[in-house]
């Protein structure tokens, strides 16, 4: 294998572009090919690589792409979710390397059918869960299971508010015509603008969003769930085909220290707010630690109770309350560290402290592609391979089931094994 890798950009909206933009900072890429069906999206991309000297060929359609382009090596997909299946398929025949976004499909049967697909091709296929390769959250599985900051963890809870939903427009002389959007699937320039919106090319929110933060939860617990029920639906906009809000919970087998335990989680998707953003927070018996992509939320909390650590005493102190007296049992006030910012205010019996720098200097989808990119050229193993992806996929997904039946799913482990 040559020392650059060669690369196609297979949806080149919004989030393609972005990929492009973090890719484009890596060493030893070529992109040689993008593709998308709307002219609008071809010249942004086309444009941006070749003004980063990477002059590239602009395709409609990725088959015709696959079928001429003969030295790519790989592939990054970031078309609506409806099609991810289908053109990983196609990639993985074509022996290309895959990086998917999330979700890789919309329903359980397809996700493993992508699985085996990437097997039997022997090619990388990574799922575009970024914060598997966040070191802010590498950073905080340190802390819950080499320092046991938190003790045994007991109950989960996470969210994602985001803002009031506007409809995605477009200048009409841009639009695509009526038989250009049917040849791909479309209706409507409409549908075409805000597919994330309906039920052909999307899972709805429980997926779009909660996936990621449901599969932080199965990663942190090291076990996906054993049961879901989920409540939600289409309460505020007019204009959505799928639900706007739902809020679910999950049960896990939980492992510690040689016992396994009922950990429960709640997780909320609201699309009306954005009060209180996205976070996840694991609670313990010894500490609380809340973890975001957002640099700006995230801290580790420790109970009175719990025995002051080594590490804790080596942490810097910003904070510490006047004349605060010792906890009884516990030989110092309660702590509160930080995950890169200084959160909360001073109260009782509390120390405010900073944790290391994990180090995070980009962006969070650098590191993803950077770890695919790194596994291609068998300098380290992906963080986000098929079999995990499709494991945070099938727990969203059995969500999504869950609301739409009204009732708890019980899942087995053979649910999420391929």
């Amino acid at each position: 294998m040559p020392d650059d890798i060669h690369v196609a950009v297979i949806g080149a909206g919004r989030q393609g572009r972005d990929l492009i933009n973090y890719g484009l900072d890596l060493p030893g890429l070529r992109f040689k090919a993008v593709c998308d069906i709307w002219p609008c999206a071809q010249k942004y991309a086309a444009g941006l690589l070749k003004k980063r000297g990477h002059p590239a060929t602009v395709y409609e359609d990725y088959r015709e792409m696959l079928a001429k382009e003969k030295d790519l090596q790989a592939a990054i997909i970031a078309t609506p979710d409806g099609f991810h299946c289908e053109q990983t398929l196609a990639c993985l025949k074509a022996g290309l390397h895959v990086y998917c976004e999330k979700e890789m499909a919309l329903t359980v049967a397809d996700c493993r059918k992508t699985v085996e697909a990437a097997r039997r091709a022997g090619k990388l296929l990574q799922v575009g869960r970024q914060h598997r390769s966040n070191p802010r959250y590498h950073l905080a599985l340190e802390y819950i299971y080499a320092k046991k900051a938190l003790g045994r963890i007991t109950n989960v809870f996470g969210q994602w508010h985001g803002p009031k939903r506007v409809k995605f427009t477009w200048p009409q002389k841009l639009a695509l015509d009526d038989a250009t959007l049917k040849r791909y699937g479309y209706e409507s320039m409409e549908q075409f603008r805000n597919w994330r919106w309906f039920e052909k090319f999307s899972a709805g929110e429980l997926v779009n969003l909660g996936a990621h933060q449901i599969d932080v939860f199965n990663w942190f617990l090291r076990t996906p769930p054993k049961a879901v029920m989920a409540s939600g639906g289409l309460d505020y906009y007019d204009f959505y085909e799928l639900y706007d809000n739902a809020t679910c919970l999950l049960e896990w087998d939980y492992a510690w220290e040689g016992k396994t335990r009922t950990v429960r989680g709640l997780y909320d998707v609201n699309t009306v707010t954005e009060d209180g953003g996205f976070y996840e927070v694991f609670y313990g018996d010894e500490g609380a630690l809340t973890i975001s992509e957002d640099a700006g939320k995230g801290g580790l909390w420790r109970e009175q109770r719990a025995k002051v650590a080594q590490w804790e005493e080596d942490l810097p102190v910003l904070w510490v309350r006047p004349n605060s007296p010792p906890a009884k049992g516990h030989g110092g006030p309660q702590y509160l560290h930080d995950f890169g910012v200084l959160i909360g205010g001073p109260s009782e019996d509390r120390v405010f402290a900073s944790l290391p720098n994990p180090g995070v200097e980009r962006h969070q989808h650098w590191y993803h592609l950077k770890n695919f990119f790194d596994a291609i050229r068998g300098v380290w193993g992906l963080n986000c391979p098929a079999e995990v992806g499709c494991q945070g996929a099938v727990a969203a997904l059995r969500a999504v089931d869950a609301m739409k039946a009204g009732r708890r799913l019980e899942l087995k482990p053979e649910d999420f094994k391929v």
